[in-house]
């Protein structure tokens, strides 16, 4: 404000113009009341003297606008400058936040590869706070995740809470040194997740109670998974056959420094037995020690990767059984070892022997057939056929033709024993007469008598109850040679006179076919011999029956020969109403005792070509070859009935019965998967119908006139 204008301003000159009113009106006053001149004289100076006070109040009232002005506009610099000041501090800071931005980024990287989540515990406000990833997702969440009391337990595993509290209260009371622990926590795909958690105590109060915690996550989830997958393969050999072992190679005692802990079990040793630190050599049976040492010797000198042998390995008991070893050659810190295992396989090698010891039997009864009579070409060519027939459908085949070329004017039949007892028929030729495709020892002479029995009419000799007799029809001559091998019953020849003929043709025919029989039943006990060996490879280790693996392979051979003969083969899908509800009820070892049941009277029930399996679960097959449908579907009502009327009885607890739903399907042709939907279908249409029951293909349900 410029002082030299104050009054000069509007404001000055109304004032002033307001006095000199002022004064007029009080000299107008005097004037009108006639007061003398001197009183005016009085006047004037008052007059004067308000008129110099009201200039003082403008005056002093210009003076306080002015400094007002003044600190209005130190005011407004002083804004200025703060808001420089303000806009520099900014600018600083975020320079300041960009560098702490980039140190988070990196902070971030670390935590995310490491897959790591950072946590702190308030002990006394029990409160957990979380910064870091998230365990079991890849994304960066930098902010931070607090859990109040017991949210952060309720979030582990129910198999772990437990622990992990007490771990915790054991840490915070300071009777560990430190908190480390894998438990599980949830993923963000709803399952569960392992981790390592550590953590440390970082402050105590004053009578030394922790107050804060801090820590890590460290996500171990493939880790753990690899851990107990090693755990659970560890385990399984440490209870099964395979033994593991591991010796060094870098001196000739070959020291053994590993050897899994099942071979003391299973060598019959005690259970403080051990052979680490003994030399390879101290196992192995003195005859087997120098081969074996020659060829792992010759393997490292052609730097093979590894070597098999068999040798003997001693037993706690002083026996030996025959091993298969296989071993890897491998180098570990500049010393070779050899790593490899040991499976115990006595059973196969004395099946080995009794299989040569029959092949050597049937070379030297082929050799002494040779010398014999004039049927011996086709004895010979029989008996090489057969040995090498693969099953007892293709032998029946060669034994069929060589008879009837041994035998002419005589049908045949031929009976095997079967796996549970008594006989059934392969297979028969010509007109054979009725007979019992399945019966007992007892009910045929010669088997029971243990030589052949031959038959010329009912006045002179007794009939075998396996062959029927009709009224009208005379029964002709036969003869039943059984076949026994190394004392043990395998089958019997059945031949049969097509036309009356005299004692000493019967007499001749059974001399004959006893000579034959030789042939036979070597051969047929070799079949057995090596249906056994396939057997430990196709047969269900619970049921008995054969697995899928057998059924895919014969099904397909069966079609075609089904196909070549035109001879249906029939198939059945046989499954055990409600299992699950009943094992669920019982238990498993109820279920499966339920399931051998079923396998062995299934077994006890089918002809010895007949194909029965265990499809899987509480499923069966059963493949009869060249077999009608009325005929499959009477067997299978028998066998449905049979299983419905089973007394089952399992540690002195019945359990209740138990029945199947039969789906039954047949073919002269076409695939083995055809052929199995169709049975399926039949199966799914006996179960919609109520179960219990047997169903064709063709939705018909055989009626009981039908079956019987």
């Amino acid at each position: 404000m410029n002082s030299g204008k104050v009054f000069t301003s509007p404001t000055s000159q109304t004032i002033s113009f307001g006095m000199a009113a002022f004064g007029v009106v009080l000299l107008g006053t005097a004037l009108s009341h006639d007061a003398p001149w001197r009183t005016l004289w009085y006047a004037l100076p008052t007059v004067a003297a308000a008129v110099g006070l009201s200039q003082v109040v403008h005056r002093w009232r210009e003076f306080l606008r002015w400094q007002s002005a003044l600190k209005s506009q130190r005011r407004a610099l002083q804004n200025t400058h703060d808001d420089e000041l303000a806009r520099l501090a900014q600018e600083r800071a975020l320079v300041a936040v960009d560098s702490k931005g980039q140190g988070l980024d990196y902070r971030a990287k670390a935590i995310r590869s490491a897959q790591i989540s950072i946590w702190l515990i308030d002990v006394v406000a029990e409160r957990i706070t979380f910064e870091g990833v998230h365990v079991g997702s890849r994304e960066f969440l930098p902010e931070t995740r607090i859990y109040q009391g017991r949210e952060w337990y309720d979030r582990l595993h129910p198999q772990e809470v437990e622990q992990v509290e007490h771990r915790y209260r054991e840490f915070i009371k300071q009777r560990t040194p430190e908190f480390e622990m894998e438990y599980r926590v949830p993923d963000e795909r709803g399952g569960w997740r392992w981790i390592l958690s550590r953590g440390l105590i970082l402050e105590n109060d004053a009578r030394g109670h922790a107050v804060l915690v801090a820590g890590t996550h460290t996500d171990i989830h493939q880790r753990k998974l690899a851990q107990i997958a090693y755990l659970q393969e560890r385990a399984l050999f440490n209870t099964g056959p395979v033994v593991l072992f591991r010796f060094s190679l870098a001196d000739e005692r070959r020291v053994i420094d590993f050897m899994s802990g099942n071979a003391a079990r299973l060598w019959g040793f005690g259970g403080d037995w051990s052979v680490v630190g003994e030399p390879a050599s101290s196992l192995v049976h003195a005859e087997d020690l120098l081969r074996v040492r020659a060829t792992v010797n010759e393997a490292l000198a052609n730097e093979q990767a590894g070597v098999d042998c068999q040798f003997r390995v001693v037993r706690g008991n002083g026996s030996f059984h025959w091993h298969n070893m296989r071993v890897l050659f491998e180098t570990e810190r500049g010393v070779p070892y050899a790593r490899g295992y040991l499976i115990d396989i006595e059973d196969r090698k004395q099946l080995e022997a009794s299989a040569h010891s029959h092949n050597r039997h049937l070379s030297e009864l082929v050799q002494q057939l040779n010398l014999a009579q004039a049927d011996s070409v086709v004895l010979q060519e029989t008996s090489d056929m057969l040995n090498s027939a693969e099953d007892v459908t293709e032998a029946f085949e060669i034994v069929r033709r060589a008879a009837d070329a041994v035998f002419p004017g005589w049908s045949g039949a031929l009976s095997a024993v079967r796996s549970h007892g008594g006989l059934s028929q392969v297979g028969q030729w010509g007109k054979p007469p009725g007979q019992d495709t399945d019966f007992d020892l007892k009910d045929c002479w010669g088997l029971r008598r243990g030589k052949p029995h031959g038959y010329l009419s009912e006045q002179r000799q007794i009939r075998c109850n396996h062959i029927h007799v009709t009224p009208d029809v005379p029964l002709l001559p036969y003869v039943c040679v059984p076949m026994s091998a190394n004392g043990e019953t395998v089958g019997a020849l059945h031949l049969f006179a097509d036309q009356p003929t005299s004692e000493d043709e019967v007499l001749e025919v059974e001399a004959r076919a006893e000579r034959f029989a030789e042939t036979l039943k070597l051969a047929m006990s070799n079949l057995r011999l090596r249906a056994w060996l396939r057997d430990q490879a196709t047969r269900d280790g619970l049921t008995g029956l054969y697995n899928r693996r057998l059924l895919d392979e014969r099904l397909p051979i069966e079609i075609k020969r089904s196909q070549r003969d035109q001879m249906p083969a029939s198939l059945a899908m046989i499954d055990v109403d409600h299992f699950k509800r009943f094992n669920d009820e019982f238990g498993h070892d109820a279920g499966d005792h339920v399931l051998k049941t079923i396998g062995e009277l299934l077994m006890d029930r089918v002809r010895v070509y007949d194909l029965a399996c265990r499809y899987g679960g509480e499923e069966m097959v059963l493949l009869m070859p060249s077999c009608q449908m009325e005929d499959a579907a009477l067997k299978l009502e028998t066998i449905r009935r049979d299983i419905a009327n089973l007394q089952l009885n399992m540690h002195g607890r019945a359990l209740p019965p138990v029945t199947v739903s039969i789906g039954l399907a047949f073919t002269t042709g076409g695939t083995a998967e055809s052929l199995l939907r169709r049975a399926d279908e039949a199966l799914y249409a006996a179960k919609r119908q109520g179960r219990n029951r047997l169903i064709t293909h063709s939705g018909e349900h055989p009626s009981p006139g039908d079956i019987h």
